[in-house]
């Protein structure tokens, strides 16, 4: 039935009817005399069947937009390869501890060596060795080691059984200081000061008993007093020393000295509180001494004076750093902070020789 119109299905339909009727109706009448029928009358042929209405086009569907094209995935950046890290700059060594400044108690650190400028990600450099503490520096302010840390005492007293408070005092404040105090009699023995970082001769002691046995030894020496400045030949003669009461005023006779702290200038102290009634005592020094403190007003009475190694004295040279203190050591528990100060920076000079 391919090719028959959609609708000669309902048009087959109606004619089979018709015809079947034309069979009925539609013969010549009976022929007489036995003659045989006459053929069937041709059925109508069947109308034209109506030709089925043009169906409407299907309008055109609208195309589809065309799809926007995906874009292109970008392509990944390609991974850099990370840099290698710049081997971890070496920890720099630790700068020795630098010398400390005049004046203070503790010698300046040393600065810690810039860090290598790590690289991006990569293997760690090896840390770098530690550089090695400096030796602590002769006075000044800044942090580091006390200079008096491990330094060695001889403290010559009249009796190493029967201390004053004053050499009591001392010892307990050297101590303090980590430093390692040794009693000595005044007649010695010499060899006593063999080892020793400094050497303190007591106000008590006897200048005919310690003169002949320390006077040359060649190790720093600190003395309290002025009795033995003529026989140590530290002044010209013994007219050459004297005393003043002790709420006398005193001042720097130098401020460019480390004997003298971090003390002004041009300004008068007391040595000793006023709660204590007793003497200062002074002595003219030669030429080549260090002058640190006068009596205020006298520039040639001095009351803390020292010596460089070698300097000239009165007779022959000094064999190691020299300070004669003009305080009798009983009166150190009655220091003034400025007189403290002066008796501290007196012992770190010539323990940092």
């Amino acid at each position: 039935m391919t090719g028959v119109p959609r609708f000669s299905w309902l048009w087959l339909g109606l004619a089979l009817p018709l015809m079947a009727c034309a069979t009925d109706v539609g013969g010549g009448s009976p022929g007489t005399g036995g003659q045989p029928a006459g053929a069937a009358g041709s059925s109508g042929s069947s109308g034209s069947s109506g030709s089925s209405g043009n169906s409407g086009t299907t309008g055109a569907a609208g195309t589809s937009g065309a799809a926007g094209t995906t874009g292109a995935a970008g392509t990944g950046g390609s991974v850099s390869t990370a840099g290698t890290t710049g081997s971890a700059g070496t920890t720099a060594s630790a700068g020795t501890t630098g010398a400390a400044g005049r004046g203070g108690t503790t010698g300046m650190a040393g600065t810690t060596g810039a860090a290598g400028r790590g690289g991006t990600t990569g293997t760690a450099g090896t840390t770098g060795r530690g550089g090695t503490t400096g030796s602590a520096g002769a006075g000044g302010t800044g942090v580091g080691v006390d200079p008096l840390v491990g330094r060695k005492a001889l403290l010559v007293v009249d009796n190493t059984g029967s201390l004053d408070d004053g050499e009591m005092i001392l010892k307990q404040t050297l101590e303090n200081r980590d430093m390692i105090v040794t009693l000595s009699p005044a007649t010695g023995p010499a060899t006593l000061a063999n080892g020793q970082n400094i050497v303190i001769v007591s106000s008590g002691v006897g200048s005919g008993d310690f003169v002949p046995v320390f006077k040359d030894v060649a190790v720093p020496m600190l003395v309290f007093g002025n009795s033995a400045y003529s026989n140590l030949g530290w002044i010209a003669s013994s007219s050459g020393k004297g005393s003043v009461n002790s709420t006398t005023l005193v001042s720097l006779a130098d401020a460019t000295t480390p004997l003298v702290s971090d003390l002004m200038t041009g300004v008068g102290f007391k040595m000793i509180l006023d709660s204590r009634s007793t003497s200062l005592y002074w002595g003219t020094p030669t030429a080549s001494a260090i002058r640190a403190v006068s009596i205020m007003g006298q520039s040639t009475q001095l009351v803390s004076f020292g010596y460089e190694k070698g300097a000239a004295l009165m007779t022959g040279t000094a064999a190691a750093r020299r300070v004669g203190f003009g305080v009798k050591i009983d009166s150190v528990q009655d220091l003034t902070i400025e007189g403290f100060k002066l008796l501290m920076a007196a012992v770190e000079w010539l323990v940092s020789a």
